[in-house]
């Protein structure tokens, strides 16, 4: 049995064991149940990391990646590289640290007394198998575009992140993984987004749209969980230069040239330059965000 250690997040550790804690207070929305079915019936059949790209196994009850596959480098904790844990996209802290319990005893103390809290930490939706370091190194860093590319854990691995800017940056093929899973948390739980996070979002679900396995992954969590993500379920792409939308029941993009543009570059990718790409992606976004300032406010009307 794993000792529970909640500052160390040994609690996100990945294992088909099921957790005694499971019991505890008999409640459908769990975290040690939420890993539990993660591990033994949803990526049962897919065993690929969510930001390095490494295949993992089963090894002494314990999913743990295979580094080799993906070229990973250990940039720090090599101990903490040797296992999966369950990566929330929108981190606990973003959905706990304003709560009492968080400043009574941060995620621990939460986990214990607060029945909002369970049910955000739970939803299968918002998890995702890393490997250990990458999980700790992202913390609760905001997603952001990172230029330069650094390649801190290996020149295949595609996850950036920046320590003094508190920001992370996914590969590019799970650009709108992320994206979709954070506008879920988004819309059912009332997390507060930024316009610029919004943005980014909207940029990265259309960019990357839905592959087979997000399909079949929302699928697999909706029999298990009883909701599914309808930013998976009802793809389309989205306005970027619209906030507030509400959901995605809201017209469809329509994208001008220089949107038609971007979206060439995207998808052919593989073949060009990285660097050509990375620049078209930061030029591509200043774009959106000089766009959103020359549109007109609209002014509410008085009743």
């Amino acid at each position: 049995m794993l000792v529970v250690d909640y500052e160390g997040f040994t609690e996100d550790i990945a294992t088909v064991e099921l957790p005694q804690e499971q019991a505890v207070r008999g409640e459908v929305w769990s975290f040690a149940r939420s890993k539990y079915l993660l591990a033994t019936q949803v990526y049962q059949v897919y065993h690929t990391d969510f930001y390095g790209g490494c295949d993992f196994r089963l090894q002494q009850k314990l999913l743990v990646p295979v580094l080799s596959s993906c070229g990973y480098v250990p940039r720090k904790d090599a101990n903490r590289a040797k296992r999966i844990e369950w990566e929330h996209i929108v981190p606990a802290w973003v959905f706990g640290h304003q709560l009492q319990c968080w400043q009574q005893g941060r995620r621990k103390q939460c986990s214990a007394t607060n029945a909002a809290f369970r049910q955000m930490e739970s939803d299968m939706h918002n998890l995702v198998p890393a490997i250990g370091e990458l999980n700790g190194d992202r913390s609760n860093f905001r997603y952001q575009m990172i230029s330069g590319e650094p390649r801190a854990y290996g020149s295949k691995v595609n996850m950036e992140i920046d320590f003094q800017q508190r920001t992370a940056e996914p590969p590019d093929n799970v650009w709108g993984d992320a994206a979709r899973a954070s506008l879920y948390m988004h819309d059912r739980y009332g997390i507060a987004l930024g316009d610029a996070q919004e943005k980014l979002f909207r940029a990265w679900n259309n960019l990357d749209p839905v592959d087979v396995w997000e399909q079949q992954r929302n699928r697999l969590i909706t029999q298990l969980q009883g909701n599914d993500n309808p930013y998976v379920t009802n793809y389309r792409k989205l306005d970027v230069n619209v906030t507030n939308e509400g959901s995605v029941n809201g017209a469809a993009a329509q994208l001008d040239w220089v949107d038609q543009l971007y979206l060439l570059v995207f998808q052919h990718r593989d073949k060009l330059p990285y660097a050509v790409v990375s620049l078209a992606t930061i030029v591509y976004l200043g774009y959106l965000q000089a766009k959103r300032r020359r549109r007109p406010r609209v002014k509410a009307k008085r009743k």
